[in-house]
């Protein structure tokens, strides 16, 4: 056999390795969740969403007449979820009930106490927190105002009858997200700052760091005497954020920034802690989308990304399924 040219023999080696190079597979790092959290939009689409992962998969629809739930309603109680329309067709304050064991969906049209509808212009429910036995709603008006007051009401989850608490407050701004802690209810606004509401002494009271109004949302209980929050008051950024905590024993607001910024989708609804982190979905400023995780132990932040096409920009978390 003729003996082909050294250049050849080096052309048919190179050819060969590149070849067996390419059948190789690479090796992909598999990357295990803990827990995986619980999300909605406000369009009624419910994911699951692995905690370290990012990985995504819807697993359920809300049912709306809509197409628009107020996130600042959406309650997550045991297998069911409860949350508001935002619409008045056929009439206000549909209460929406998903059944996460069978993805059924009911609606239930609230009833105000007449104390509320004999004097308020426009009552709208526009936030819900659920206290261990029954829902905790505020009433506001539809366009809030500093003449009428917003009242807060109570709905037996059994018969759906509702109660007036007696308590009333003046906003001229409406409100971001609730968080209960202790009886005691505490409400973010966006330029009213934050409330207490002592639901047994029926107090209201705003409380503020170092004679500062706070503006802020995503309110979740760290435990009895903190709570996490998204400080709204951050300049030339859209729906602009920062994470702190806030001390309710002395009112100290602390960062923890890192002296990072970040942006939410929608600025109403809540958010939860779980596992000593204060979890959310940001917005990064490379525009990145992804769950922000805050240890409340050491201070360390953790950043997963998502894609916002398949969640959705306009999201909250809601709980976690170990």
């Amino acid at each position: 056999m003729k003996k082909l040219p050294l250049f050849l023999l080096i052309l048919v080696s190179l050819f060969s390795f590149s070849c067996e190079n390419n059948d190789e597979t690479p090796e992909v790092q598999k990357i295990d969740d803990d827990y995986k959290l619980l999300s909605i939009t406000s369009e009624g689409k419910i994911f699951e969403i692995g905690n370290n992962s990012g990985k995504t998969t819807t697993i359920g629809q809300i049912k709306n007449s809509s197409n628009l739930i107020m996130l600042s309603t959406i309650c997550n109680v045991g297998s069911k979820i409860y949350a508001f329309e935002a619409t008045y067709i056929p009439h206000p304050n549909i209460l929406i009930i998903y059944d996460k064991l069978t993805g059924t969906t009911t609606t239930k049209q609230i009833t105000l106490p007449v104390s509320l509808t004999e004097t308020m212009l426009d009552p709208f429910i526009t936030n819900l927190k659920y206290n261990g036995s029954e829902l905790v709603a505020i009433v506001s008006e539809n366009q809030p105002n500093r003449s009428q007051p917003n009242k807060i009401i109570s709905i037996n989850i059994q018969n759906y009858q509702t109660t007036d608490l007696g308590i009333n407050f003046f906003l001229s701004s409406f409100t971001t997200s609730t968080e209960l802690i202790n009886n005691k209810l505490y409400v973010s606004t966006v330029s009213n700052g934050l409330l207490e509401i002592d639901l047994t002494d029926k107090t209201v009271k705003e409380l503020q760091a170092d004679g500062t109004r706070i503006s802020a949302t995503r309110l979740a209980k760290i435990n009895d005497t903190k709570l996490g929050l998204m400080n709204l008051k951050v300049p030339k950024v859209i729906n602009g954020v920062k994470p702190f905590d806030f001390n309710l024993s002395n009112n100290l607001l602390s960062d923890k920034s890192s002296e990072n910024l970040f942006a939410v989708g929608n600025i109403i609804g809540g958010t939860i802690f779980y596992n000593e982190e204060y979890l959310n979905l940001v917005f990064r400023t490379d525009s990145k989308f992804g769950i922000l995780k805050i240890n409340h132990e050491n201070n360390s932040t953790k950043f997963v990304e998502l894609d916002k096409n398949v969640l959705g920009q306009n999201a909250i978390i809601i709980d976690v399924i170990k």
